[in-house]
């Protein structure tokens, strides 16, 4: 266990890191005392931007390490810290971020301490909320409303407890609130009721009032309006549905959209696509017909891809990939790198079907601008497959293109292209040397000691001045004949500097007495 002062020293020297290093060192610090934990949240509210979410995202991986851990220290340490940073109530932001915390890593026993902080009107329906989703909590919420029957400000926080804790003996308590209920209240008590619902007389309530709801002027209303409806009559909801997917709010649609799923077979697509002609409701359709992977209308979803309407053709490109439609894909490969990009790296990333087969056609086949969207997916989601592709591209007269490829080698090259990395360092621009010598050490990473040394005994005809660029790489590797170059290169060479330089790196404690007596 590291000490608090590990975290001082780690918060002070956010500034100087970049900010990927910092959540790395972060994340593989852990406190188990309130003290620790405190000064972490403290943390939240500098002023330095850099620290302020370097906190927060501490403590979200230390929640969910308790959560996975259960570690009764962890758990304890963050309940307790939490509870009294929010009960001093220094930042109401923080106050909520750290209530939504809870349910993470917190247990039924634990509603007993964060049912004290429904003492602060304030915070009382978040904290309700919080307590209604931790697994056996139901007795808390119980006794809550019973203790406070008489004077209730939160049931919509409390039905959702109810509901989502399955407490059935609140049927009857939920429908008298009904009378005086707000609608969003109503929504919350209808879904609560329809999880504990006993008899017909209430599911008759609830379908009522779920109608009710379908012309409320809120489009939330209406999406919880129809995931009630659909709850109670199943497949029978769909005439509800179709009309539905005439709302004007996208929402609205797309909730239609997916609760029909269960129930989609041609004539259900068929209809959809006859509803949704034109528009933001067309763009649902597309989309919806790429979830549920249906290539009935691939006709009328390629057309969109030359769509005058931007969201059309990112609907399309999404469809085709997702239902990996090779005619459709093939008609986006001209796409890569183009206006549509961004769309077609997300679509490629998620990509089930051959992803090496599309993006190595691009690669090749492709035009600069084509591969270079092609090396910005691959970055995204590198495979080695691909390593052989990302090597001719080096050569690239593109300088975008070229630039890409030399930043992936690291990530595509594999032990067996060793070689053929450390001729293109000798060979390579200036500029690109970090990038080659970052691929080196990546497939050097497990290579023995013996293969290393027979890499850096191959390299007597390197000229005198590109030989500094192996000293970097010999450092990496840290064996005796490695490091022996390096002295020599320091005591006798023309380029002291960059030897002197490697000679830091080395990390092999065993040779560390020996550069410290050659560099005094």
């Amino acid at each position: 266990m590291k000490s608090f002062k590990s975290f001082v020293l780690i918060f002070a020297l956010t500034a100087m890191i970049p900010m990927q290093i910092f959540a790395q060192k972060l994340a593989k610090t852990t406190c188990f005392d309130e003290e620790c934990v405190s000064e972490i949240l403290e943390k939240m509210m500098s002023p330095n931007d850099s620290v302020a979410i370097a906190a927060y995202n501490t403590i979200i991986a230390m929640t969910d390490e308790a959560g996975m851990s259960h570690d009764s220290r962890m758990v304890s340490a963050l309940k307790a810290s939490m509870i009294s940073f929010i009960i001093e109530g220094k930042n109401p932001d923080e106050n909520i971020f750290l209530i939504m915390l809870f349910p993470k890593f917190c247990w039924a026993d634990d509603c007993r301490d964060l049912m004290k902080l429904t003492e602060n009107e304030l915070i009382t329906h978040d904290v309700l909320m919080a307590v209604g989703d931790i697994n056996g909590s139901g007795r808390y919420i119980e006794n809550y409303i019973m203790q406070n029957h008489d004077n209730l400000k939160f049931k919509s926080a409390l039905a959702y407890g109810v509901g989502k804790q399955h407490i059935s003996s609140m049927e009857d308590e939920l429908i008298t609130w009904l009378k005086d209920a707000d609608e969003p209240t109503k929504v919350e008590i209808y879904k609560a009721l329809l999880v504990i619902r006993s008899n017909d007389k209430t599911t008759s309530i609830i379908k009522k009032g779920a109608k009710k709801l379908l012309k409320s002027k809120f489009s939330s209303s209406r999406v919880a309006a129809l995931e009630i409806i659909a709850g109670i009559d199943g497949e029978k909801a769909m005439p509800t549905l179709y009309k539905a997917l005439k709302d004007k709010s996208g929402d609205v649609r797309v909730a239609a959209l997916d609760l029909m799923k269960p129930y989609v077979n041609q004539v259900v697509v068929a209809k959809v696509m006859k509803i949704c002609k034109k528009g933001d409701a067309l763009v649902d359709a597309i989309n919806w017909l790429g979830d549920i992977k249906n290539d009935t209308q691939m006709e009328l979803v390629m057309q969109q891809l030359s769509s005058t309407n931007p969201k059309a053709v990112e609907a399309a490109i999404r469809a085709v990939f997702k239902i990996d439609y090779a005619a459709g894909i093939d008609a986006v490969k001209p796409m890569f790198g183009g206006k549509y990009q961004e769309v077609i790296k997300e679509s490629m990333i998620s990509y089930e079907g051959d992803y090496n087969a599309v993006l190595g056609d691009v690669m090749r086949h492709g035009n600069s601008t084509q591969q270079y969207g092609a090396l910005q997916i691959l970055e995204c989601r590198p495979t080695m497959a691909l390593g052989e592709r990302v090597k001719d591209l080096v050569y690239s007269s593109n300088p975008a293109v070229r630039d890409e490829a030399y930043k992936l080698l690291k990530l595509v090259m594999t032990m067996t292209q060793t070689q053929y990395l450390m001729t293109l360092l000798e060979n390579c621009d200036d500029k690109y040397v970090e990038d080659v010598q970052l691929a080196i050490k990546n497939t050097t990473k497990t290579m023995s000691d013996d293969k290393k040394d027979e890499l850096a005994s191959t390299l007597k005809h390197v000229r005198a001045d590109v030989m500094p660029r192996y000293y970097n790489v010999f450092a990496y590797f840290g064996t005796e004949l490695c490091v022996d170059k390096l002295i020599d290169a320091y005591q006798n060479g023309s380029y002291k500097f960059e030897a002197k330089e490697a000679l830091l790196l080395v990390e092999n404690e065993q040779f560390q007495e020996k550069i410290n007596n050659v560099l005094k």
